[in-house]
C-alpha cells in the first residue's frame, strides 16, 4: 500500500482521511474524521490528533485549504492559520506534501464524479474536452476550473469570489447601496453577498427594507452564533416556510446564478458549470433553483450559449477530500 493523508481544511471544519493510492479512491478511505477548527490551535495540532487516532503513518500528504496557496505556503482566508509544505513534511516525516487551494481540490474531483454524485440542473450540450468551471458557496465563495492539456487534466482554484459584486436588478441595486452604507469605503465582493457568511447579511437587508420577521425565527437567531442554518432552515421548512428567509435564499440563488454565469462566460466553460460547497445540497427538493438558472442564462447576446452549458450541482459531500486524494495520487505518479 501507498498511503496518503488527504484533508479538506475549511473555514469552519476540517475533514481528514487516509487513502490507499493503489486502490479505488471513490471507495471509503482507510479512516476518516471530521473536526471543528475552533477546537485546535492550528494544522499541527489537528493533524497530530488525527494521526494518533488513526494509528498509521502515511508517506504523503495533500491538503486542500480555504485560502491562498503560493510557493508551498498557505494562509487561510477566514481562519488565522498558516502552513508550509516543507515544515509539515519535516514535522510528520512525509516524503512529500502538497498544499492546494480547496477549490483546486473540488475541481480535481470532477473527473471522479459519477451520475449519483451530482444533480443536473440544466442538461445543455457539453463538449467533452471543454473547460469545466466550478463555483462553490460555503463559508466563503470559491471559484475554479478544470482544463484538459494534452492527455492531462489541470485543476486550478482561484480567488474569483473576491471580485467586485455587480447588481443585476433594482433589488440588488438597493442591496449594494445598503451594504455600502453599512461598510463605508470597503469593496463589496461576491463572497460578501453569496456565501454562508453572506446569508445573514441578505436577511438583515430585507428585514431593514420592511419585510416582517417571524417571532420564532427571531428567537432562533438570537440564540445562535451562526445564523445561516436558521435562515436556510426557515426557507426550506415545508410546514411553515418563512417569507423573509425564502426571499433571502431566492436572492442568494440569483446572485450565485449571475456570478456562475460570469465565470462560465469568462472561461468559455462548454464542458459544464459545477456548483459545489455545503449549502446547495441542503436545498435540493426543498427550494426552486429557478432564480439561479434564470440569472445564469440571462447574459445578453450569449443566452443561447449559456443554455448549452450543463449546470450540475455536486451532491457528493466529500468532493474536496476526493479531489485532494486524486491530486495527491497524480503528483505521486508523476
Amino acid at each position: 500500500m501507498t498511503l496518503l493523508l488527504a484533508a479538506d481544511i475549511g473555514g469552519t471544519k476540517s475533514v481528514l482521511a487516509i487513502f490507499d493510492l493503489t486502490g479505488d479512491l471513490r471507495a471509503a478511505p482507510l479512516c476518516q474524521a471530521v473536526y471543528a477548527n475552533r477546537d485546535f490551535s492550528g494544522l499541527d495540532a489537528l493533524a497530530t490528533f488525527f494521526l494518533q487516532q488513526a494509528g498509521v503513518k502515511p508517506e504523503y500528504a495533500c491538503l486542500a485549504v480555504a485560502g491562498v496557496v503560493r510557493h508551498g505556503r498557505a494562509a487561510m482566508t477566514n481562519l488565522p492559520w498558516e502552513m508550509s509544505e516543507s515544515e509539515i513534511a519535516r514535522r510528520f516525516g512525509f516524503k512529500r506534501v502538497w498544499l492546494i487551494n480547496d477549490l483546486t481540490a473540488v475541481c480535481a474531483s470532477v473527473p471522479f464524479l459519477q451520475g449519483d454524485d451530482y444533480l443536473e440542473l440544466q442538461t445543455g450540450a457539453p463538449e467533452p474536452a471543454g473547460v469545466r468551471a466550478v463555483i462553490a458557496p460555503g463559508t466563503g465563495l470559491g471559484e475554479g476550473f478544470l482544463v484538459q492539456v494534452g492527455d492531462q487534466l489541470l485543476a486550478r482554484g482561484s480567488e474569483g469570489g473576491h471580485c467586485d459584486f455587480a447588481p443585476i436588478d433594482s433589488t440588488q441595486n438597493e442591496l449594494l447601496a445598503w451594504v455600502r452604507r453599512r461598510y463605508p469605503g470597503e469593496p463589496i465582493s461576491y463572497e460578501m453577498l453569496c456565501s454562508g457568511m453572506a446569508i445573514p447579511l441578505l436577511y438583515a437587508f430585507f428585514k431593514a427594507s420592511g419585510m416582517p420577521e417571524s417571532a420564532a425565527i427571531r428567537e432562533a437567531l438570537e440564540a445562535v452564533v451562526d445564523q445561516t442554518p436558521v435562515i436556510v432552515g426557515g426557507a426550506i421548512d415545508s410546514r411553515t416556510p418563512c417569507p423573509l428567509c425564502t426571499k433571502t435564499m431566492d436572492t442568494f440563488l440569483a446572485i450565485l446564478g449571475a456570478e456562475a454565469g460570469n465565470l462560465a462566460l469568462k472561461l468559455y466553460s462548454t464542458g459544464g458549470l459545477y456548483i459545489g460547497g455545503g449549502i446547495m445540497p441542503r436545498l435540493v427538493g426543498r427550494l426552486s433553483f429557478a432564480p439561479l438558472l434564470a440569472a445564469f442564462n440571462h447574459k445578453e447576446k450569449m443566452e443561447a450559449l449559456m443554455q448549452s452549458i450543463p449546470v450540475r450541482l455536486i451532491t457528493r459531500k466529500d468532493a474536496a477530500l476526493l479531489g485532494a486524494a486524486g491530486h495527491g495520487r497524480g503528483r505521486v505518479q508523476q
